[in-house]
């Protein structure tokens, strides 16, 4: 076959994905499904009808069962080793709280999502949240942030935890910077969001690193495929490990905030 029919595939975390170029000539992104593509379809449309920017559009599924979704061209960026502009953390955000604001009436016609069943819990304060906003799921196009990819991992979850998963890696809070840098872009953060502090953002990123353990846990107990690919490429233990870096971390930074 030729390249542009085979297509290219892209590593990742959960398997990775393949970009094609169709007979039309059009680039698209050809993903892996499972039980949870339906949830996560519906959720999409939604989005579209509400105009939000910076998100793939669904085409359907190809012949081998995987999904098919618009390119989205630009960069990913590597929070172990890069770090985003205060301009595009910024505008991160915004777009988070734009997604979070066209997603607030969203009722989905289905419970069930990549993490497991979960029915979306409307009096703890729960939305439908993309639960994987790091940095390696931005589109970053010349150093400015222009969109989400990667939304097998969206289901119930509170908006706060959404921003924290964000911060974590944007800031980034994963690994060490200055302590002085990190307060900062942590308020630029809460600042661009509205409604919270920078306090109150790190005790949201504690809580939510530690949910990703249980749902990855539960996830390896399921057998799914993603999960047992994070474990055996030893992302789990690195997370780990930078989860009780972080925590050690905490008083300097709360002391700046």
């Amino acid at each position: 076959m030729e390249e542009t029919q085979r297509g290219e595939h892209l590593p990742g975390g959960s398997g990775g994905v393949w970009r094609i170029q169709g007979p039309d000539g059009v680039t698209r992104v050809h993903r892996p499904t499972g039980a949870w593509t339906p949830a996560v379809h519906e959720l999409l449309a939604h989005l579209a009808a509400k105009g939000l920017d910076g998100i793939p559009e669904v085409y359907g599924t190809d012949d081998a069962g995987r999904e098919v979704l618009s390119y989205l061209p630009g960069d990913t960026l590597d929070p172990e080793r890069e770090q985003p502009s205060a301009r595009a953390l910024a505008a991160a955000v915004g777009w988070l709280r734009r997604f979070h604001d066209a997603v607030a009436d969203f009722e989905p016609t289905s419970d069930v999502w990549r993490p497991g069943e979960l029915r979306l819990a409307r009096d703890r304060g729960e939305i439908i949240c993309h639960n994987d906003p790091g940095l390696y799921n931005w589109v970053v196009v010349d150093g400015e942030f222009a969109g989400m990819i990667d939304w097998d991992r969206a289901g119930p979850g509170l908006p706060l935890d959404d921003l924290a998963f964000l911060v974590w890696s944007g800031v980034p809070l994963l690994r060490e910077i200055p302590p002085a840098e990190a307060a900062d872009r942590i308020k630029i953060a809460a600042e661009t969001y509205g409604g919270v502090d920078g306090r109150e953002l790190l005790d949201a990123v504690t809580r939510r690193m530690g949910l990703i353990a249980t749902r990855w846990k539960a996830g390896l107990d399921r057998g799914d495929p993603g999960t047992i690919a994070l474990r055996d490429a030893g992302i789990m233990a690195r997370h780990e490990a930078r989860v009780a870096a972080f925590e050690h971390r905490r008083e300097e930074l709360d002391a700046l905030l």
